[in-house]
C-alpha cells in the first residue's frame, strides 16, 4: 500500500469500489480502500465515478485487480508520471507470473485487468487531470476464445488417462439422457429438464418466479437472475439486453412443471408456519431461493457418475 500523502494511479479505481451495486438481496456495502492525499487529482473525483450501479461480480473482479496488481505494480506512481512504459513494465512481470495452479495468466485474464486500468485512466481524462490514457497502446497477447468440444468417448478416455479437457465441453445426446435417467427421482427434476432442453444459465433458472411462468400459454419469461459473489447471492436483471426474453415450452416441458408445481404445494402444506412462501420457481423444501452454486453439485456428480461411463 503506497504511504499516506502519495498519490498513485491505483486511486482512480477507489471510487468504482465504493460505488452503489444497486443490487437488492443482500449486495451489502463495498468494502473501501483508504484514501490519500492527491497530488495528481483527488481519488474522491476521479476513477469510475459515473458508473455507480455495478454487478457484485464485476465489483469482486475490479477489487481483485486493484489489490493483487494495479496496487502493488503502480502504486508508488504518481498519476501525472504514469507512463505506458510503467504499464508494459508490469504486464511483462505479470505475464511471466504463475498463479496459485503453477500457470501464467491467461491472455483474457490479462485483458480484463488492462480493462480496469483504462477505465479508470479514461474516468481522469474526462475530469480533465491527464491528457492521455497510458494503458491504451499497450500491446498484449490476443485471448483466444474458446470453443465448444462435443464429450465423446475418445475425449472421455483422454480426460480419464491424462486429464485432458476441453475448457467448454458439450455432453453428446446419449450423456444428456443418461443424466437426465439419474436424476428422474430428484424433487427438482423439472429444473433439470427445463435447464438441459432450453439452455438457461444457472442464475436465470436460480431466479425464476412463478409470477414468470404462464402454463396455461406455455411460456416462461427470463425477467432477473440471481448471481453468487462469493457467499452472497443478490437478485438483478438477466446478462444481457437479449438475455430478457420469453421462452415457448412444449407440452411434455408443462406437464412436468404442473407436477412439481403439485409437489411444491404439498411441501407447504407439510412445512406449515415454517414454508417461506418466497415465491420462486425452484426452493428448498422449506421454500428458501436456492443458492445459484446449487446447480453445480448435483450436475458435477452426474457427470461423473453417469455422462461418462
Amino acid at each position: 500500500m503506497p504511504p499516506a500523502g502519495e498519490a498513485g494511479a491505483w486511486q482512480l479505481v477507489l471510487p468504482l469500489l465504493g460505488a452503489d451495486v444497486g443490487w437488492s438481496a443482500g449486495a451489502g456495502p463495498a468494502r473501501r480502500l483508504p484514501h490519500t492525499a492527491s497530488g495528481g487529482g483527488s481519488p474522491r473525483r476521479t476513477g469510475l465515478s459515473t458508473r455507480t450501479r455495478i454487478r457484485p461480480t464485476t465489483l469482486r473482479s475490479y477489487t481483485e485487480h486493484v489489490e493483487r496488481h494495479l496496487i502493488p505494480h503502480l502504486g508508488r506512481i504518481r498519476l501525472a508520471d504514469l507512463t505506458g512504459r510503467e504499464v508494459a513494465a508490469m504486464f511483462g512481470v505479470l505475464s511471466a507470473t504463475c498463479n496459485r495452479y503453477g500457470r501464467p495468466p491467461t491472455p483474457a485474464t490479462l485483458h480484463r485487468i488492462r480493462a480496469t486500468l483504462r477505465a479508470a485512466l479514461n474516468a481522469a481524462i474526462r475530469d480533465g487531470l491527464i491528457s492521455e490514457n497510458p494503458a491504451r497502446l499497450v500491446e498484449l497477447p490476443a485471448p483466444r476464445r474458446p470453443h465448444a468440444e462435443v464429450w465423446t468417448d475418445q475425449r472421455v478416455r483422454a480426460w480419464r488417462d491424462h486429464g485432458e479437457r476441453s475448457s467448454v465441453s458439450v455432453w453428446t445426446a446419449r450423456q444428456l439422457a443418461a443424466f437426465l435417467d439419474q436424476v428422474a427421482d430428484d424433487r427438482l427434476y423439472a429444473l433439470w429438464w427445463l435447464t438441459a432442453l432450453r439452455g438457461l444459465r444457472r442464475g436465470e433458472v436460480a431466479g425464476l418466479r412463478w409470477v414468470d411462468v404462464d402454463l396455461d400459454q406455455r411460456s416462461i419469461t427470463i425477467a432477473q437472475q440471481r448471481i453468487a459473489s462469493g457467499h452472497t447471492v443478490t437478485v438483478g436483471p438477466p446478462k444481457t439486453a437479449a438475455s430478457r426474453r420469453t421462452i415457448a415450452l412444449d407440452r411434455h416441458t408443462v406437464r412436468l412443471l404442473r407436477s412439481h408445481q403439485r409437489r411444491q404445494l404439498a411441501e407447504r402444506a407439510a412445512a406449515g408456519d415454517a414454508w417461506q412462501d418466497c415465491g420462486y420457481l425452484f426452493t428448498t423444501p422449506d421454500d428458501h431461493p436456492l443458492h445459484p452454486d446449487y446447480l453445480m453439485g448435483p450436475t458435477g456428480s452426474a457427470v461423473g457418475q453417469t455422462a461418462v461411463r
